[in-house]
């Protein structure tokens, strides 16, 4: 956060940045407005809402208010361009990482409130859970690049109060949080650099249909998966055997009749077994932290057949922590793809932690009431855009931020 010395020294700054999306606001007043709103997420202060915010920035709260919440600037429009000015920061070979954030909320009105994991708690709790993309580099660079609210089935089947709080029809159906992601990726991959993987966590890795989905679209991942997901041994050959009598068989079957899928658990047992293949990883921090690890070739276990038989070839990496708990991902990457590698993509996504902790304590990103659709994704977007002109001041040789 910054103190209004600073923030009085980089407004002209700021302002020449919101000017670069004058196309996607519209009038002079939104811009204005804009650069106060984003003023005020920039400022130090406990609460971030409207009205303190206002308050800090000595603006007009009713004016921020229509801003915010009724002013009908398009937030993908300002996203999109937001994306297209951060890709010429950003270094080829970065990797995209999907992940959900959730805001907690007390009452029921906001948009898309339920009960329903709550990160931010650790436990079900009344929540809005935004689908989040973000990107990261091997410089560190990282920034926020498209959000989404997931809407529960309890929203989506009720007409009446998805359109009091909002909701486009266009948007009143329901939609697991990875097909949000997938249409959220396919929105803004044409103006990506190019990336080594995408990356998530065991929320999303359990999701099945999700690599199946990114396999098909040739979209290389490193999934995190939970320890009851199995996978067969690389070896395994499934064949359709002919029957003597009756109908044919609809299934194929293993050829090894001996040889059975595992789950990620099995795979750990089965390795710890083998301690030569298991090696020490430097991790991709600064304190030269490491994890032992080892990366085996497997098949997919298609869990929806009724023979389970072997599917997509993938990597199983296992790591094992310093507190000996373990890590299991699932990667599509290429064969000859080198297990330190696999490793540090799969912990790239840790980086964004952080990217979230910023957004939410520093710029205010759970401050916001969020009653409806328009006025959520409004403060979603103006939370990006704070958090990427942070980003490319602290880039900049030109500008210091100290007091």
């Amino acid at each position: 956060m910054m103190t209004a010395r600073q923030v009085t020294r980089i407004r002209g700054q700021l302002q020449s940045f919101v000017e670069e999306f004058a196309e996607d606001l519209g009038r002079s007043e939104r811009r204005h407005w804009c650069g106060k709103y984003l003023e005020g997420l920039l400022r130090e202060g406990e609460r971030k809402s409207i009205e303190p915010l206002a308050a800090r920035v000595e603006g007009d709260e009713q004016a921020l208010q229509q801003f915010v919440n009724q002013s009908p600037w398009d937030h993908r429009a300002v996203l999109h361009r937001l994306r297209q000015q951060m890709r010429a920061s950003a270094l080829a070979g970065g990797v995209l990482v999907l992940d959900d954030t959730s805001l907690a909320k007390q009452g029921r009105h906001s948009v898309g409130v339920a009960r329903q994991y709550c990160g931010a708690l650790g436990k079900i709790a009344n929540c809005q859970s935004i689908v989040t993309w973000h990107w990261m580099d091997k410089a560190g660079l990282h920034w926020p690049l498209a959000a989404e609210l997931y809407l529960p089935a309890e929203w989506t089947e009720d007409t009446l109060r998805m359109s009091r709080a909002g909701v486009p029809p266009a948007e009143q159906r329901f939609r697991e949080k990875w097909r949000i992601a997938l249409d959220l990726l396919e929105e803004m991959k044409p103006q990506l650099p190019a990336y080594q993987a995408i990356v998530f966590d065991a929320g999303y890795g359990v999701v099945q249909p999700l690599l199946a989905e990114l396999e098909e679209r040739a979209e290389p991942y490193v999934a995190q998966v939970p320890g009851n997901i199995a996978a067969w041994p690389d070896a395994a050959v499934a064949i359709h055997k002919p029957t003597r009598r009756g109908r044919p068989r609809q299934h194929a079957l293993v050829e090894d009749p001996a040889m059975h899928p595992l789950t990620m658990v099995g795979w750990r047992d089965k390795l710890l077994q083998e301690p030569d293949r298991w090696a020490q990883v430097r991790l991709p921090r600064a304190d030269g932290a490491g994890v032992r690890a080892v990366a085996v070739r497997v098949q997919a276990s298609q869990r929806g057949s009724r023979w389970r038989q072997p599917g997509a070839a993938r990597w199983l990496l296992i790591e094992q922590l310093s507190d000996q708990t373990f890590k299991y991902h699932l990667s599509n990457l290429p064969s000859d793809t080198p297990t330190a590698e696999l490793v540090r993509l799969a912990h790239q996504r840790w980086a964004i932690e952080q990217g979230y902790q910023q957004l939410k304590e520093e710029l205010g990103l759970d401050h916001f009431e969020g009653r409806s659709w328009r006025g959520l994704h409004h403060h979603l977007t103006l939370c990006f855009l704070a958090f990427c002109f942070l980003t490319k001041l602290r880039s900049s040789k030109k500008t210091t931020l100290a007091a």
